[in-house]
């Protein structure tokens, strides 16, 4: 478990949680971008019928739900790493 009175140690686990998922991340990131740049661009230019929007759509859901994944499996990671010397 690390020692989180100490800043040292706190910045340095605070770096490994960040560490963590950063590819997938990124990736949902990503998604969530290209999904709301491309329904906007839809929008602009009157795009009603098609594959953009669908696509788009599908995009920014797929990102949140990567996001999202991401959030719950940092947090399971926490938790576990937390009560790791607990049970000693």
């Amino acid at each position: 478990m690390p020692d989180l009175s100490d800043p040292a140690a706190r910045e340095a686990y605070r770096a490994e949680l960040r560490r963590l998922a950063r590819g997938p991340r990124w990736f949902g990131f990503l998604l969530v971008a290209l999904g709301a740049g491309g329904l906007i661009y839809a929008r602009t230019n009157g795009i009603e019928t098609g594959l953009l929007r669908p696509a788009a759509w599908t995009a920014l859901a797929g990102g949140w739900v990567l996001l999202i994944a991401v959030m719950v499996y940092r947090t399971r990671y926490h938790k576990a790493r937390m009560a790791a010397d607990r049970e000693l």
